[in-house]
């Protein structure tokens, strides 16, 4: 069974977090919501005030996952990109081989901040990207050689979780979730 951690920040875009984890589940993959904060506490608000209470504490968070997926938001993405634990997570996912997705705020914010894009192509939030080198612009891009994938903003979230979902199960799987949400 393939593996997430979704990163939830206190403010963290509530769609990009949620839709995300609900996706992922959806095909079979085993998700932890691990809570980005600083005081260990497993409770977060994300930005629009939907209240969370998360799996894990990301201190707790010491399995390697196939995939960790960062979700925008100016504050929940500047919560993750200041949060130690997490980068070195996202550092050693990088090194691994492993997936790294990230939507909105979180592409510029987080990944290109601490030079986990390098040369891929990756999209973002306008005005949030200008650190991204090779800036595409598009709703969602998957390098799958790199291992990235990235998403726009808040009315991509459902198109985003689906690229992740993409990489991570066979295709009869993804195909069968996508339907089933009437995505096809």
């Amino acid at each position: 069974m393939p593996t997430a951690l979704v990163a939830f920040a206190n403010g963290s875009e509530d769609m990009e977090a949620t839709s995300v984890a609900s996706i992922l589940e959806r095909g079979g993959v085993k998700v932890t919501r691990a809570a980005i904060t600083t005081d260990g506490t497993l409770d977060v608000v994300l930005s629009h005030g939907m209240k969370v209470h998360c799996d894990a504490h990301i201190n707790d968070c010491s399995g390697a996952y196939d995939m960790i997926v960062i979700p925008g938001g100016l504050e929940g993405a500047t919560n993750c990109a200041n949060c130690e634990p997490l980068v070195q997570k996202l550092k050693a996912q990088k090194a691994s081989g492993h997936y790294i997705a990230a939507i909105c705020a979180a592409p510029g914010f987080v990944l290109a901040h601490h030079g986990l894009i390098g040369e891929s192509p990756a999209t973002g939030y306008p005005g949030c990207s200008d650190n991204i080198k090779n800036y595409t612009g598009a709703h969602t891009t998957t390098d799958r050689e790199a291992k990235i994938v990235t998403g726009k903003g808040p009315a991509m979230a459902i198109e985003f979780g689906l690229a992740c979902l993409e990489v991570l199960v066979p295709a009869e799987t993804f195909v069968k979730v996508k339907a089933g949400m009437l995505c096809d």
